[in-house]
């Protein structure tokens, strides 16, 4: 038997039937949040196995149990889909002698200083940083680097805490919200202007399955601050090709990849085209990217991945693809105030796929993740540039159908 480590909203972004269809080459036991228990079992149906959990991604005995569980049931393996789970996950493994090193390699993904110190000393660009553990250190980084300046957890997750400095007022705003105990988990980097892009790629048996390359059209602050973010998949281009073989670069010769990985990267590109590194993350991106890579390359990232993983059923073809449609991604975030209501279908022609989680009735405050929007939708079209003429229109039409109460104007 293996185990996964998987949030409720994962669970749901995929059918039944996917599931049972995983579940019939692969017994799989699911740890996830007791927060959706019922809805969890009633999506999922019977013959299958799960260890709920309050406070899931917090709670310490989420480690213990598992450990322990996977020790008397004799699991032969410890996976995950979410960011949170990349790190106990790799404990677990390595605690058990499944493997060996999981944790020390899953740091390079996990911890930000260690990730961007090792893509530098591949001489590729990073943006100037460093820890800071005081408002002293802080202030020092500022007067050799000067502003705009970003501040956030090292080991961050989904844009949380991250904070754009742009003047001393800021600063010293920032400095009486900070709490103590946070000190000892801040990163400060030059602000980078440019463009900002997300890859994602599948590796199955070390090789590259498709290597995806898509502009982001606001920042994940600006998401978090209630702009809606669309993803658009880029031409070919050179400036495309050289996405795609930069991100090659740093999962086959810089960072401990394991052979079959899912790989979410963010990367600035200046007005030059030149490509500062992010950061990289040993999963999949969030929001709808699974459904957007699922349209564009025919197969489905995660439940590739996990079957390769569990029970090394692989496709015959391991070959590079390339995208069979050209799509692209929307994710609306919710306004503050309460839903009224919102549409439960699209019928703009272009949309592939369409998906409102947004719950009629419920109160809703800004996102302090990237993970809380309340649409997301995949559009198809020729040419990058038809793909976000599409998601302008998508965005206008999704607005005319959402209503809110009491809503902020951001």
């Amino acid at each position: 038997m293996n185990i996964l480590l998987c949030p409720p909203k994962i669970i749901f972004q995929h059918s039944r039937e996917e599931w049972q269809s995983l579940q019939s080459v692969a017994p799989v036991l699911i740890a996830t949040c007791a927060s959706q228990i019922d809805n969890i079992l009633d999506h999922m149906g019977a013959g299958f196995y799960f260890l709920f959990y309050e406070n899931f991604n917090d709670n310490p005995f989420v480690e213990m149990d598992i450990y322990h569980y996977a020790q008397d049931n004799k699991a032969t393996g410890i996976f995950y889909l979410a960011e949170i789970d990349v790190l106990r996950a790799a404990r677990i493994s390595d605690r058990l002698g499944l493997t060996h090193d999981r944790e020390k390699k899953a740091m390079f993904f996990r911890d930000k200083f260690m990730m961007k110190s090792l893509v530098q000393s591949h001489q590729l660009p990073v943006p100037a940083m460093a820890r800071v553990d005081s408002a002293t250190a802080m202030a020092r980084f500022i007067a050799e680097q000067g502003y705009p300046c970003v501040i956030k957890p090292n080991d961050g997750r989904g844009s949380q805490g991250v904070v754009v400095l742009k003047n001393e007022g800021q600063l010293y705003k920032y400095l009486a919200q900070v709490k103590p105990q946070e000190y000892h988990n801040l990163l400060i980097e030059k602000f980078i202007e440019g463009e900002a892009y997300q890859i994602n790629a599948l590796y199955l048996k070390g090789k590259a399955i498709f290597v995806s390359a898509s502009r982001a059209t606001v920042s994940c602050l600006d998401f978090l601050s209630g702009k809606t973010l669309g993803l658009v998949m880029e031409d070919d281009t050179p400036l495309h090709r050289k996405l795609i073989a930069y991100t090659k670069y740093l999962a086959e010769e810089v960072f401990p990849t394991e052979e079959n990985a899912l790989l979410h990267l963010e990367v600035f590109v200046d007005k030059d085209n030149n490509i500062i590194f992010g950061e990289l993350a040993c999963r999949l991106g969030g929001c709808f990217v699974n459904e957007e890579l699922g349209a564009a390359f025919g197969l489905d990232p995660r439940m590739t991945w996990l079957k390769a993983s569990l029970c090394e059923i692989y496709p015959q073809d391991l070959s590079q693809r390339q995208p069979v449609l050209r799509v692209g991604q929307l994710n609306v975030p919710p306004a503050q105030g309460t839903l009224l209501s919102i549409a439960e279908k699209c019928p703009l022609p272009f949309v592939v796929k369409y998906r409102a989680t947004g719950v009629v009735g419920r109160q809703y405050d800004a996102m302090k993740l990237t993970n809380g929007e309340i649409v997301s939708a995949i559009v198809q079209a020729e040419s990058s540039r038809e793909i976000h003429e599409r998601l302008d229109a998508l965005t206008q039409w999704v607005a005319e159908n959402t209503l809110w109460v009491n809503e902020t104007v951001h």
